[in-house]
């Protein structure tokens, strides 16, 4: 049977590699068909057909990486869904993928699935970086703050791309909205990038139909694991200032009592780190120290509800009755 000139291509590129993994970084926001934030959040009776719109996904950048070359590929579920990170059906999942989700948060994944034998890396369905006007549900890591890495603003493309240069991996491939496909051009020169939806702002956006964008993302997978030399990582350079800034000032006012932490302004700090991984704890442990601030407007709309006061009496006697137990 004869082969086309392009099967002839990617079986000459690839017949010389014996051992090529591929770490698939998987969020939500930019994940094709996915137009309502409903459809990411667990416990909405939508986030199943996200689950499935993502899983999809998935299987196409697999198909791609593995026509691309790809001997083994390791999915990470990186969306804080509230459900353990279980974005991914594990059942509907093409054979042969090791599957990473279900931690108590992504970034312990991500360390957990890289390491220096595996050659590079995608980030399928990311979003824009917190303050993108034009990003359908931009952030960066959290709802509120926005993040300088030596003076310079990063979202979740740079964050995870600086982890993944820690181990020696390039990013070769991005998807999500057009916000997103420009944020990570900027960071990462070469990359491949599909762009599955085109959003207006944060709140609206327009999905390409499901089977064109799987077909663009398994196409534009394998282009980028074909083109796997022309990448190189991303690395930050040490010491690393970091600058973390919030909308209100009580989230400040919390993580100020780190240790080496400099208030840089009434709503924000900073912070000197050696490397990237102290760097990382330092963000994400300032982040959940000051996610009670939002948790403060729960609580207020709970002690409305008839019962409140009868439960949380239950809830303290649970509670002490453990602790004297001991």
């Amino acid at each position: 049977m004869f082969r086309t000139a392009w099967e002839n291509l990617r079986a000459k590129m690839t017949s010389h590699r014996k051992n090529v993994k591929v770490l698939v970084m998987v969020d939500m926001e930019g994940i094709s068909g996915i137009d309502d934030w409903h459809m990411i959040m667990y416990g909405m009776k939508e986030f199943k057909f996200g689950q499935a719109q993502a899983t999809e996904d998935v299987n196409a950048v697999v198909r791609g990486l593995k026509a691309g070359g790809a001997t083994e590929i390791r999915v990470v579920s990186g969306h804080g869904s509230g459900a353990g990170n279980r974005n991914i059906i594990e059942d509907k999942l093409e054979k042969g993928v090791k599957l990473f989700q279900s931690y108590a948060h992504p970034y312990r994944m991500l360390r957990d699935a890289a390491d220096e034998s595996v050659s590079a890396a995608v980030l399928l369905g990311f979003h824009a970086m917190a303050g993108t006007k034009d990003g359908f549900l931009r952030h960066t890591i959290n709802i509120e703050p926005r993040i300088k890495i030596n003076g310079r603003l990063i979202g979740e493309v740079a964050f995870n791309a600086f982890a993944l240069g820690e181990h020696g991996i390039p990013v070769i491939m991005a998807t999500g909205d057009q916000a997103l496909v420009r944020e990570a051009t900027l960071w990462l020169a070469g990359i491949e990038t599909v762009q599955v939806k085109t959003s207006v702002d944060s709140k609206t956006t327009k999905c390409l139909p499901p089977k064109k964008a799987r077909k663009l993302i398994q196409e534009a997978a394998t282009r980028a694991l074909l083109r796997l030399g022309e990448f190189k990582p991303l690395k930050v350079k040490s010491p690393i200032e970091i600058e973390v800034s919030w909308l209100k000032k009580e989230y400040a006012d919390r993580v100020e009592i780190f240790p080496r932490v400099r208030r840089a302004s009434e709503k924000s700090v900073s912070y000197v780190a050696e490397n990237w991984t102290e760097a990382a704890d330092f963000m994400i442990a300032a982040l959940r120290l000051a996610s009670p601030v939002t948790h403060d407007g729960v609580w207020k709309e709970l002690t409305k509800l008839r019962g409140f006061k009868k439960a949380f009496r239950r809830f303290n006697e649970n509670v002490i009755a453990e602790w004297l137990s001991q």
